[in-house]
């Protein structure tokens, strides 16, 4: 188990991130809170030692994908349809694009994808992760995770022309 100390820390470091991946995943601002307190409650459960802050980092990241897949695939979820109650500022409110309305469109085309190319978006242009970083911490062969990259570009591309 970790620190109260390394816990605070990561929790101050790394909150916005985990809940800004489970609000893209789940589509719901209640959910991706419910999601982000489990993520770093597993964190506080977490045995596994994490040797550096790039490892402790991907483990929440992979973590809180993990568990909105979870999520995704209950049946509870299922019934549920609620996409567009996402609060979109929340997600871009501290990045430094000048044209909100732009970015609330692509967010919103964003949360369309199916979850294996949004998460990938997310990390890269967001996150600023390299695609061999991605594939590491999603533990997705490069090969693919590089076909999913160009795919999911390219369906966001499509979504907003035709919009």
């Amino acid at each position: 188990m970790h620190t109260q100390e390394e816990v605070i820390k990561a929790y101050e470091s790394y909150y916005n991130m985990v809940w800004k991946i489970c609000l893209t995943q789940l589509g719901n601002e209640h959910d991706a809170y419910d999601a982000t307190q489990e993520t770093f409650m597993r964190f506080i459960k977490c045995t596994k030692k994490l040797h550096s802050e790039e490892h402790k980092k991907a483990w929440l990241i992979r973590t809180a994908v993990n568990y909105c897949k979870d999520v995704m695939k209950s049946s509870w979820k299922k019934k549920r349809a609620d996409m567009e109650g996402v609060n979109f500022a929340a997600v871009i409110a501290d990045n430094s694009y000048e044209n909100e309305k732009m970015h609330r469109e692509v967010i919103g085309t964003l949360i369309k994808l199916q979850d294996k190319y949004r998460i990938i978006l997310y990390l890269y242009y967001y996150e600023g992760y390299t695609l061999k970083e991605i594939a590491h911490i999603l533990k997705v062969n490069s090969s693919t995770l590089r076909s999913r990259f160009a795919a999911a570009k390219k369906m966001m591309k499509e979504y907003l022309e035709n919009e």
